[in-house]
């Protein structure tokens, strides 16, 4: 009989990858959304949806705030075009369809903002890339490469673009505190000390 090394054996358990055979022992009356038939299978259509979902005050105010913090575009789009897979938005190559647009949309909603954004994370040396990374490499470089802060003529199509120049960002900065958490700043009062005598 064969022995196995139990070193070996627990690395493999903890590496955090899917056991062979484990997408066989999920109940098929009951799929996950990926596992079904997508909800887009075109492009532009994929791209309409998901750029009508950024434009949304409650979805791009804290995508822009992330950026203002330093996330890197990259990162988001990838993000926002892996949940769309998970969700069963999109089969993984209708998401990589989807990257570049995304990360030009991303910046389009930055530079709107007046936010300095960063597009991809430059100390990031991990040897052990997935393709979906690769990939995003390749196009974060590719956008390094243009002149920066400056999107193509055609990255998008015009009408998002059109909506993105009549979407109204709010008056004061995102960046800056909200007036009513610097008031309360202000207007709190040291607490005294719990170990100090009482009178």
């Amino acid at each position: 009989m064969e022995e196995y090394n139990p070193e070996a054996v627990e690395a493999f358990t903890k590496a955090g990858r899917p056991i062979p055979g484990q997408s066989l022992t999920s109940n098929p009356e009951e799929p996950r959304p990926f596992e079904g038939a997508t909800d887009f299978t075109n492009f532009k259509e994929a791209l309409d949806y998901t750029a009508a979902e950024l434009l949304l005050e409650e979805n791009y105010t804290p995508m822009v705030l992330a950026m203002g913090d330093g996330i890197p575009v990259t990162d988001l789009a990838m993000q926002i075009g892996y949940v769309g897979f998970r969700e069963g938005k999109w089969n993984p190559d209708l998401m990589m369809m989807l990257m570049e647009p995304l990360m030009y949309l991303l910046m389009a909603l930055a530079e709107k903002a007046d936010i300095q954004y960063r597009i991809d994370d430059e100390d990031d040396d991990d040897d052990e890339d997935s393709i979906l990374e690769d990939r995003v490499k390749n196009i974060s470089e590719t956008l390094k490469a243009k002149e920066k802060g400056k999107i193509p003529e055609g990255a998008l199509p015009s009408d998002i673009v059109e909506k993105i120049k009549t979407l109204e960002m709010p008056k004061e900065s995102l960046l800056e505190k909200p007036q009513e958490a610097v008031m309360e700043e202000e207007t709190v009062q040291p607490q005294q000390s719990l170990l100090s005598k009482g009178q």
